[in-house]
Order: C-alpha cells, then structure tokens, then sequence
C-alpha cells in the first residue's frame, strides 16, 4: 500500500504544523493542524483534482481542547471570480482558464503564511 502524501499546503514552525490556506477568524479556529484534522480535510482532494492556479482555498480548523477538526472548507476560482462547490468543470481540458499549479506558486503560498505567523508573533506583548 503506497503511503499517503503530505499535503503540499501545510508548513512548520517552531516543530509544529501549520496550513498555509487556514482561516483564523472567530473564537476557536486555528492554523495549527494535526495529524486527524488533515485526514477529514477535503480541501487537500480538491486541490488534488482541480490542481489549478487559479484555484483559491479557504479551510476552518476548528480547535476544541487538543483536537482540530476541518469542519469547513471554501474554494472559489479567482480567474472566475466565483465560488465553487462542483469542481467537474474544473481541470485540464475543462475549463478555458486553467493553468498547471507550479511549486513557486505553492511555495509562495507556504511562505506568505510563515510570514503572517511571524509577524502576529512579533507583535504579541512581551
């Protein structure tokens, strides 16, 4: 059995691990992930099957004591400007506007989110 492959939004800081499209806006969502909350995260499948990018990808990581759980994920085209709940015709072949995932683009995303996390660190009170 081949083994499953890391997720390629997901980054490290300080030994722990972070996604990079994790949105930290109400009371108990984080950014941190474990190995659980990736396991039920759809948004890797997605970004798997469309691998577009053009493809924008918004996860809710629910934190509850020491459990994370993805509860909700978002995606939406920038190039349509448009949310997307069917991702049928996304892809190569299916859409007039989809461009190949490169790494640059996801390291780019990788290492905006590292920046954000230091930035929020630095700006905590001593």
């Amino acid at each position: 059995m081949r083994e499953p492959t890391p997720c390629p939004l997901r980054y490290i800081y300080k030994g722990r691990t972070f996604c990079a499209v994790a949105i930290r806006d109400r009371r108990y969502t984080t950014t941190e992930v474990v190995p659980g909350a990736c396991e039920d995260c759809g948004a890797k499948e997605v970004f798997e099957q469309a691998l577009c990018r053009h493809l924008s990808l918004g996860v809710e990581i629910d934190q509850y004591g020491g459990a994370h759980d993805v509860s909700v994920f978002y995606a939406s085209c920038e190039r349509t400007v448009e949310r997307l709940v069917d991702f049928s015709h996304c892809g190569e072949g299916n859409c007039p506007y989809w461009e190949p995932v490169d790494e640059d683009r996801l390291h780019s995303l990788r290492r905006e989110a590292l920046e954000a996390h230091r930035e929020a660190e630095l700006r905590q009170p001593d």
